[in-house]
């Protein structure tokens, strides 16, 4: 299939050329016979043996040999032709080639050969299909744009779901004409601002309804391609969110709820504590005044019953009220000045009486490092080492109890406080250590039966440690009794820390009138006979009559309730403050006497005027000392000044 051309003066002709070539190179006589075969063609299309001039479309396979004949055809009539084939046989090994046939022309512009190449091109065709496939099968709907017309060149699968458009219909036009106005003007805003910025714009956009007439919601990503010429194709990548939508959507509503219940519980059991201590404030109060009397053996046992058992309801009532307020973010560390080894030493001493009755000894030992005045919360951590001791013991029958104040450093060096609780108790075992911390769980169900407690004292006592800076541990084995520890940042305070008064009589002044304004009957008669052999007591059921009692009497001292129906207490308060302040009359001494003891219910009383508040229920020795405190800061306050016009 060899011809003879004659080579130039340099060796080598044009047959050499197309044998250089690593693409088949034929030359065809106009009959279809092979004049000549370069190397690649003859190693690619091995012809069968035969004449020297067989025809060419005889070495293709048979399905490739319509296309084949056409472009010989058109070739033949002086145009280029191309054609792609695949070459299915055993030797071809899955090969697509693409064919060009070009005429040779002859001296007077007549076809008299033609030159056919074909260039083997699987891996592209390959690579090229994939692509396709992967990219109709994406999830995510696609399309590409032509940047010189705006048409569209590709839309997969995905894309003609969402846009509601058939491909085959599509490519080739324009947005304008394939998508509805509104979006079609949409995306090509975003488009020109890809063009003008070169960067990536994110969209969101509405296409189409779900299977239950819902919006279909995707987020959109629009950039351009660029060449050395300029930007060359828009690829607009979108993603459903619907579902993520719906899901975020859901979630929002469902902590909604979780937060309208939070806040219901909340109410509710602010409102609870409020009815519970209201009655409860009588069965204390009422017990302690029976005591304070001349009572046989069996009633005075009675009345310790009844005294003990209503302690123990109102530290319950505040263990869950405190529980409530750590889960509701509610609780804040106040801190100020204190001396710590009193405060350690006042812990012991009231924990010391339980201690006795059990015979087991109770020791606070302060470290002269720690014996001094710092700053933190002392009411928070007056709760957790009275906690601590209590439970050390409750599970202690024999032995000791230790409280240890110490230091780690020096508190003016960035030194840590140390606190240990440790006894000669029960002890548990490591299982149940790792959950002793847990609400309503105690080191086991039998100690619950054995000693009482809901279990909610170590709960709060981990968690109020650690609002103030620490970790709370600690370390135990049966039978040979229990330590807890803790260390707190407390930093030292070198200024004199001036004590309130514990106690107070009311000598200054001789029977005092006192206002006891509260809606409830019950604990209107409890303050009067706590304080009939000392005051002159009036009574009011709300606060609108608090405000004209003392237009028409000027108490020495207000009892207010917070919660009382026509006016609640702290108006009141407000206004007995702005006629104070407009008539420059003296400043009465107000106590907020009430069962609402949470933080901003305190906050919310200082805020009114009130100079104490007071929590319900009370003893005669809690009243008679905020009472006390009451005159000795109206005392410490400056004159008010009436005012003028």
């Amino acid at each position: 299939m060899h011809g003879e051309t004659p080579s130039d003066q340099s060796g080598y002709g044009a047959l050499d050329v197309l044998d250089a070539s690593q693409d088949c190179a034929w030359i065809l006589r106009l009959d279809g016979a092979i004049e000549h075969a370069n190397r690649r063609a003859q190693a690619m299309f091995p012809a069968d043996p035969g004449p020297s001039s067989a025809a060419w479309r005889t070495i293709w396979p048979e399905e490739s040999r319509f296309s084949l004949d056409r472009s010989f055809n058109v070739a033949v009539a002086g145009q280029v032709a191309r054609f792609r084939a695949f070459l299915g046989e055993a030797q071809h090994a899955r090969t697509y080639c693409d064919t060009t046939i070009s005429p040779i022309l002859g001296p007077e512009g007549q076809v008299v050969r033609l030159l056919a190449t074909a260039r083997d091109v699987t891996q592209t065709v390959e690579t090229q299909g994939f692509l396709r496939t992967v990219i109709q099968l994406l999830p995510s709907p696609l399309t590409v744009k032509n940047v010189e017309d705006g048409r569209y060149v590709l839309i997969n699968r995905a894309a003609e779901d969402a846009l509601g458009v058939v491909a085959d219909e599509a490519v080739g036009k324009r947005g304008s004409e394939v998508l509805p106005p509104a979006i079609a003007t949409h995306a090509a805003e975003i488009e020109a601002k890809v063009l003008a910025s070169g960067e990536m714009q994110l969209s969101e956009e509405v296409f189409g309804e779900t299977a239950d007439g819902a919006p279909r919601y995707f987020t959109t990503k629009t950039l351009a391609t660029y060449d050395d010429v300029g930007a060359r194709h828009l690829i607009t990548l979108a993603e459903d969110v619907t579902a993520r939508r719906s899901a975020a959507a859901s979630l929002r509503a469902a902590l909604d709820q979780a937060e309208q219940a939070s806040q219901a519980k909340t109410a509710f059991l602010a409102n609870m504590s409020h009815e519970i201590r209201t009655p409860l404030n009588g069965i204390v109060a009422g017990a302690d005044l029976l005591a304070k009397g001349a009572l046989d053996p069996r009633a005075r046992e009675l009345v310790d019953i009844i005294l003990k058992s209503g302690r123990g309801l109102e530290r319950l009532l505040s263990d869950i009220l405190d529980l409530v307020r750590i889960e509701a973010g509610q609780v804040t560390v106040e801190n100020g000045p204190f001396h710590l080894g009193d405060l350690a030493r006042s812990v012991g001493a009231l924990c010391a009486l339980r201690a006795e009755e059990k015979g087991v000894v109770l020791a606070v030992e302060v470290a002269a490092e720690a014996d001094l005045t710092v700053v933190g919360d002392s009411n928070r951590l007056r709760q957790v080492l009275t906690n601590l001791l209590s439970n050390a013991v409750k599970f202690t029958d024999a032995g000791r109890v230790t409280l240890v104040a110490d230091v780690d450093a020096p508190l003016g060096s960035g030194g840590r406080a140390r606190f240990s609780v440790s006894d000669t108790g029960i002890g548990f075992d490591a299982a149940q250590k790792a959950r002793i911390f847990d609400r309503f769980q105690q080191a086991d169900t039998s100690f619950t039966r054995r000693f009482g407690g809901a279990g909610l004292g170590l709960a709060i006592s981990r968690e109020l440690v650690e609002l103030m800076g620490g970790a709370l541990e600690c370390d135990s084995a049966p039978g040979q009794g229990s330590t807890f520890w803790f260390t707190l940042p407390l930093a030292a305070h070198h200024e004199p820390v001036v004590e309130a008064t514990a106690e107070a009589d009311l000598e200054p002044l001789d029977m005092p009138r006192i206002l006891v304004a509260d809606d409830h009957p019950t604990n209107r008669k409890i303050v009067e006979l706590i304080l009939a052999e000392v005051a002159e007591i009036y009574t009011a059921e709300n606060g609108a009559e608090a405000v004209e009692v003392c237009a028409t009497v000027t108490p020495d001292l207000i009892l207010m309730d917070m919660q009382m129906p026509v006016m609640d207490g702290l108006d009141a308060v407000r206004a007995i403050r702005a006629r104070e302040a407009a008539t420059g009359a003296a400043r009465t001494p107000i106590i907020m006497l009430t069962a609402n003891a949470r933080p901003e219910h305190m906050a919310a009383s200082r805020a009114a005027g009130a100079d104490l508040h007071l929590e319900k229920p009370i003893t005669s020795a809690m009243l008679f000392a905020a009472i006390g405190q009451a005159f000795e800061a109206v005392q410490a306050a400056p004159e008010p000044v009436a005012e003028t016009a």
